[in-house]
C-alpha cells in the first residue's frame, strides 16, 4: 500500500457517493472538485457529517493523503453553500 506525503488543503466541490450498502444506503462519499478531482472522504475527523449534505456544494479543509493513486482528505472543518433555487420555482 503506497503512502505519499499529507498536506492540508482547502478543496470547493461537490460531495457525491462512492459506494452504497445492500440496501442502499451510502457508505462512502467523495468531494467532486472545481479542479476536476475527485477526493475520497476518509471516515475518520468530521467526514461523517458531510454525509447528510449529498449533492450540495460545500468548502473543506483538510489533510490530504494519496493512496494507491487515489486521493483521500481527512475534513477538519466543512461550510455548506447555500442553495439558489432556480427561477422557475418562483411565482412570478
Amino acid at each position: 500500500m503506497a503512502k505519499g506525503p499529507s498536506k492540508v488543503i482547502k478543496i470547493r466541490g461537490v460531495i457525491i457517493p462512492t459506494a452504497w450498502d445492500d440496501q442502499g444506503n451510502v457508505t462512502r462519499i467523495a468531494i467532486s472538485s472545481h479542479d476536476e478531482n475527485d477526493y475520497q472522504v476518509d471516515h475518520k475527523g468530521k467526514g461523517p457529517e458531510l454525509l447528510l449534505h449529498i449533492r450540495r456544494e460545500v468548502e473543506a479543509t483538510g489533510v490530504v493523503r494519496e493512496e494507491e493513486g487515489k486521493k483521500i482528505v481527512r475534513i477538519r472543518k466543512y461550510t455548506v453553500k447555500e442553495r439558489i433555487e432556480p427561477a422557475d420555482r418562483y411565482p412570478g
